[in-house]
């Protein structure tokens, strides 16, 4: 049987509430916040293989929210399309589809850097996703209370 992973207490992040980590966030910086949001990590499962691909993912969404300008909200710009009529969640899924296509073309290539980022690409959008989803569901709920 594992043993448990053990968190520490999270330190209170470096920033002003409600803003994000600046555009082009380098990943000093962003192992910097992720030390900070996280507080010290003690992992007692010292070959979990998910841990640090999940942390890596969040890192990349949070320097790529800031590529795109999004200073208040982090789903500012994966919002945006609703204003062409689209539902975000759907548009997500168009650009997971996108990134498959990629993949599939990359099957029996030594290009493991590429199929790397890709995977990483398909993972973030559906991170992006699921959190548009949450949105839809909180405003829904939000609206529907008197």
């Amino acid at each position: 049987m594992p043993e448990p992973v053990t968190l520490s207490t999270p330190k209170k992040p470096e920033t002003i509430p409600g803003t994000t980590p600046p555009s082009g966030q380098s990943t000093a910086d962003s192992s910097k916040r992720v030390a900070s949001v996280l507080g010290e990590l003690e992992i007692l499962i010292p070959d979990d293989p998910y841990l640090g691909i999940c942390v890596g993912l969040w890192k990349l969404l949070s320097r790529k929210r800031g590529y795109y300008g999004c200073t208040e909200n982090p789903l500012e710009n994966a919002l945006g399309v609703q204003d062409e009529g689209i539902e975000p969640w759907v548009y997500q899924l168009a650009r997971i589809g996108e990134k498959c296509r990629r993949l599939r073309g990359m099957i029996g290539t030594d290009r493991t850097i590429a199929i790397r980022d890709t995977l990483s690409d398909i993972a973030g959008h559906a991170v992006v996703a699921m959190a548009c989803q949450d949105h839809a569901l909180d405003t829904c709920l939000k609206e529907e209370r008197p």
